[in-house]
């Protein structure tokens, strides 16, 4: 069964000295009933932090999460494409609305940090200097874009974005700041998981100013909450009224300098819930209500001065209508609608209430007279026929409209959908025409990002071959600039899988395949048919006693080198350093036990063998080792390892996930997404060095060197077979192989494979979870009940 976790989102918020209950700019949303392909699943988290010389108000923050919201649940495809979507609409709008006010030396940029929820892990996307803090059982773990291309949101074109994949537990702790505050010490916050002293300790800094969100980790049902900030207590009892300690949605924030954190002095918290409506002395709830009702018909002034009950509190920010002396932040072409302000909110109610009522009076009176012209056009009936029936005037009064409603919706579906489509489609041409003249890559992208945009949105109404070419068009365009190489994927298992597998692992041979369940801890087998790869039923590689040696748990699997001293085609470990050779049926596994180290091992979590020296690497993270084990001249592994590390030790080693040999070569991929290297040749008076992190050298436009890969997740590495020596890393969220030429001290970027666009959105749907490469240059991607594969890797 997969764990469930539960975020709760607690903030906190200082401005000048004053703690304050709510925090601009930080929501949660759980999918809409209508959401994109993807999406279905999908717990957001949002923290948008603002700055500049422009008033801004609480209304108009929340109009901004409200577009991340919409954007990213009606993307579909990956998660990373809908993060992608969500922080380039913000920042698209946050530019226009710059490049207009140019003029009068007004600005706003922005600061975002994107979280999605599926099971235990998170996808974190933070654009701008932005810093997460992630606090363990082990330790902590920082994550920060140090690139010094790093902006803030609306300076540029190209929208910043920096991706981290995280693997809660109960109890985690994460800590959220658009910017850190003066007085900021990391070190004062080692050690503290527990949320409410990690609260205590931002709150006893001496910073006027404090923007932070509190993330803890609960065993729960994979929900995202938002809890009301808790304020210190104070000596002094507060004169305030409820009234004044509570902002409108119409209250200014008065925007910090570039790179600070707004401050604003009174911000109200967004409810959890709308409450249900109160009823006082038998009157209808709300006030709009007893308009609609008849009952409310006074002034502003003598309704307040009539009315004797106290003052009830404000549970959501009120509907206003924008002053006239106020000039909106966006314009009325811009998709973010301001709120009435309160001068205008009576006046507005109280005319739509006689509006309803004039319509209601004209409903009724037209009524009437279709009852009493309907039967004038009836010829006057032979006094033998029946009378024409009530129910007879009725039915022909429904029929007609309805005949009318009928014929309106034919008509545009033949026409009114074909000119929705073509209004579109133009403008997705006007688009391309202009990125195929254009030479800056910055602006390339841009133009063909936004004809695939406008495509979608024509092809919501028809799908030509025109729409069709196009966008085949744009994304080979978009390829290009990254240097993607699509597949053609296809279906390898027969009948697919049992719902019941989780493949971890994948290994293949040039006839084989072969699947670790995690589930299990067991090893199932396929063997390539003329119809696709059919299950050995008769397979045995899974947990027992072989002899006088027990396996446990399968931890990892192996494609076993042709020349083995037992001739198996697979090799397996499990957690307690047990070996297990397994053959194709009816053969029965043959079990080694590796000899321990004298300091032992806590428990392995993975192993590798070097094809150019058959050395066999088990590691174990949590003892911060890695052993190899020199096999002798019948090629078993029956000596004593020895350690690969000396002095120095990459840092952080419990986060490793996966490692992989090259000759000498070591390579280390952390959950934080960078890798180190270390090197087993020792050279005379030269002694052993890691080079921790390795920087990723991406010559693609726009990208500059970084220690991570900030559009990728990875959670897995191979090396191919030789000749070929580059590192193939996996990101299961795009889905996507990355292809780089190791170096001791850098990755080198050569191309990247993705499935078609149509496959790639099944497989993400999906959800894809290991990845291998055979000798014969085909790749295999596990994703839910199936696995992809696809030949001829170039």
């Amino acid at each position: 069964m997969t764990l469930l976790l539960d975020l709760n989102l607690s903030p906190i918020y200082r401005v000048k000295g004053r703690d304050l209950p709510s925090l601009p700019g930080l929501a949660v949303a759980s999918p809409p009933k209508r959401c994109g392909r993807g999406r279905e699943d999908d717990q957001l988290l949002l923290y948008l932090s603002l700055s500049g010389n422009t008033p801004l108000t609480v209304a108009e923050y929340n109009r901004l999460t409200g577009l991340l919201v919409e954007q990213y649940y009606r993307t579909a495809g990956t998660v990373t494409s809908a993060l992608r979507a969500a922080a380039e609409r913000l920042n698209q709008t946050l530019l226009e609305s710059n490049l207009r006010n140019r003029g009068k030396g007004q600005h706003l940029i922005g600061r975002l940090v994107l979280g999605t929820l599926r099971g235990t892990q998170l996808l974190l996307c933070q654009c701008g200097p932005t810093h997460v803090f992630h606090f363990t059982q082990s330790g902590q773990a920082h994550y920060h874009d140090e690139s010094p291309s790093n902006r803030a949101l609306g300076v540029s074109q190209v929208t910043p974005l920096y991706f981290s994949h995280l693997t809660l537990n109960p109890g985690d702790v994460l800590l959220v700041l658009a910017a850190l505050p003066s007085g900021w010490e990391a070190e004062r916050l080692a050690g503290l998981r527990k949320a409410e002293r990690l609260q205590q300790s931002l709150i006893s800094l001496s910073a006027e100013t404090i923007s932070a969100v509190i993330i803890e980790a609960t065993t729960g049902k994979g929900q995202v909450r938002l809890l009301p900030g808790v304020l210190p207590a104070r000596p002094e009892a507060s004169t305030e009224s409820p009234e004044e300690s509570i902002a409108s949605d119409e209250e200014v924030i008065s925007t910090a300098p570039t790179g600070e954190i707004p401050a604003t002095p009174r911000a109200p918290s967004p409810p959890l819930r709308r409450p249900t409506s109160q009823v006082i002395s038998g009157r209808p709830a709300s006030r709009f209500a007893r308009i609609l009702a008849g009952e409310e018909e006074k002034s502003d002034a003598q309704t307040s001065h009539a009315s004797s009950a106290p003052p009830l509190p404000k549970t959501s920010p009120p509907v206003s209508q924008p002053a006239p002396s106020r000039r909106s932040l966006f314009p009325a072409s811009s998709p973010i609608l301001l709120q009435p302000s309160p001068e205008g909110r009576q006046r507005f109610f109280r005319s739509l209430a006689k509006s309803l009522r004039q319509l209601r009076v004209g409903l009724h009176t037209t009524g009437e007279r279709v009852r009493t012209f309907f039967p004038r056009l009836l010829p006057d009936p032979h006094p033998e026929e029946p009378k024409t029936t009530g129910s007879s005037l009725a039915f022909v009064a429904f029929a007609i409209p309805l005949l009318i409603m009928t014929i309106a919706l034919v008509f545009y579906n033949q026409h009114g959908r074909n000119v929705s489509y073509q209004e579109y489609f133009q403008q997705a041409l006007q688009e391309a025409q202009w990125a195929a003249v254009q030479t800056a890559p910055a602006e390339i992208r841009v133009g063909w990002e936004r004809t695939l945009f406008y495509l979608d949105i024509a092809e919501q109404y028809l799908k030509t071959n025109e729409s069709a070419q196009l966008r085949a068009q744009a994304q080979t365009a978009l390829d290009n600039l990254d240097g993607i190489l699509r597949l053609s994927f296809s279906p390898a298992i027969v009948n697919g899988l049992d719902r019941a597998i989780n493949v971890s692992a994948l290994a293949a041979t040039n006839n084989d395949l072969y699947l670790l369940d995690a589930t299990q801890g067991e090893v199932l087998r396929y063997y390539l048919t003329s119809q696709g790869y059919q299950a050995d039923t008769a397979f045995v590689c899974r947990p027992g006693t072989y002899g006088d040696v027990t396996v446990g748990p399968l931890v990892d699997i192996l494609a076993a080198p042709k020349v083995n001293p037992y001739n198996a085609t697979l090799m397996a470990l499990d957690g307690e350093g047990t070996l297990l050779y397994c053959f194709p049926s009816p053969r029965q596994p043959k079990a080694v036990k590796l000899a321990r180290p004298e300091l032992g091992w806590e428990r392995l979590t993975g192993f590798t063998l070097d094809a150019t020296t058959n050395y066999l690497y088990v590691i174990d993270p949590s003892r911060n080792a890695v052993w190899y084990y020199i096999p002798n001249e019948e090629g078993k592994y029956v000596n004593m390892p020895r350690s690969f590390f000396e002095k120095q030790v990459p840092a952080n080693m419990s986060s490793v996930i996966d490692f992989a040999a090259n000759g000498s070569d070591m390579y280390f991929l952390f959950q934080d997404g960078h890798l180190a290297s270390c090197t087993l040749i020792v050279f005379q008076n030269v002694p052993k060095r890691c080079h921790d992190p390795l920087i990723f050298v991406d010559n693609r436009p726009e990208r500059q060197p970084s220690n991570r890969m900030v559009e990728a997740i990875f959670t897995q590495m191979t090396f191919a077979e030789a000749p070929d020596q580059s590192l193939y890393l996996f990101d299961p969220y795009a889905p996507a192989v990355y292809r780089f030429s190791p170096r001791s001290d850098s990755l080198i970027l050569l191309n990247q494979f993705r499935p078609a666009i149509e496959q790639s959105a099944l497989i993400s749907e999906f959800g894809a979870t290991a990845m291998t490469i055979n000798v014969n240059r085909t790749m295999f991607i596990s994703a839910g009940r199936q696995v992809f594969y696809a030949t001829d890797v170039p």
